[in-house]
C-alpha cells in the first residue's frame, strides 16, 4: 500500500495529462452522454478535475475490487474502469442516469457500500457522496471497524465547512493531492 501511496504522491500533472481520455467516448456515446458536462470533464486537465488521477490509480492495481461510492453520473466508475483487469464496485443509494450503464468490468449497484463483504478485501475506495459529512463519517468509522487496509481518497474536502471539518478530523496518515485532482479538494488516506 506504502508503494502505491508513493506512486500516486509522486506523479506529476504532466504523466496525467498525458493519459488518454478517448476509452470513455463509446461509453460516453452509449448512453447519449457525450454532449453532457461528463464529457468534458475528462478533457479537463488534472488539477481541475480527479479523472485522470483516478484512471492513473486504476493502473497500480491489477487483478483488484476497486469500490468507487457515489456513483452519480459513473464518471468516477469510468474513470476507474481504465484498468479493464479490475473489477469497480461503483454505489450509489439511487440511480441517477436512465437505464442500465454498462462498462464490461463495473458493477452498478444501488445500496449501501458498507453491506458489501468484498469492502475488506479492496485495497482502494474512492469516496464521493453528498459533502456534508454524514455518509463520510458512517464509511470512515465502518472501514475502522472492519480493520480495513487500503487507500481511502475523497473528493471535494475544502467544498464546505463540514467537509473542511471533515478532512480535518482524519487521524490517518493522509495527504491533500488537490494539485493532482479536483479543484475543491482532493485527499487520500492509508489505513494500515
Amino acid at each position: 500500500m506504502s508503494e502505491i501511496l508513493n506512486r500516486i504522491l509522486n506523479v506529476t500533472n504532466k504523466e496525467l495529462d498525458w493519459l488518454n481520455v478517448n476509452f470513455v467516448k463509446p461509453y460516453l456515446f452509449h448512453h447519449n452522454l457525450f454532449n453532457h458536462d461528463i464529457a468534458g470533464y475528462f478533457d479537463r486537465g488534472s488539477g481541475e478535475e480527479h479523472y485522470r488521477l483516478l484512471m492513473f490509480i486504476s493502473t497500480l492495481y491489477n487483478n483488484e475490487i476497486l469500490f468507487d461510492v457515489g456513483t452519480n453520473r459513473c464518471a468516477s466508475a469510468t474513470a476507474l474502469s481504465f484498468n479493464e483487469n479490475n473489477i469497480v464496485k461503483s454505489y450509489d443509494i439511487k440511480q441517477i442516469l436512465p437505464g442500465n450503464p454498462v462498462i464490461d468490468n463495473v458493477r452498478f449497484i444501488i445500496g449501501d457500500a458498507t453491506e458489501d463483504e468484498d469492502l475488506i478485501k479492496s485495497p482502494f475506495v474512492f469516496l464521493d457522496v453528498d459533502h456534508d459529512g454524514i455518509y463520510e463519517n458512517i464509511l470512515y468509522n465502518h472501514l475502522h471497524k472492519i480493520n480495513w487496509k487500503g487507500l481511502l481518497m475523497f473528493d471535494d474536502i475544502h467544498l464546505n465547512k463540514e467537509m473542511k471539518e471533515f478532512w480535518n478530523n482524519i487521524t490517518e496518515e493522509k495527504y491533500d493531492i488537490s494539485n493532482l485532482a479536483h479543484w475543491s479538494g482532493t485527499g487520500i488516506c492509508l489505513f494500515k
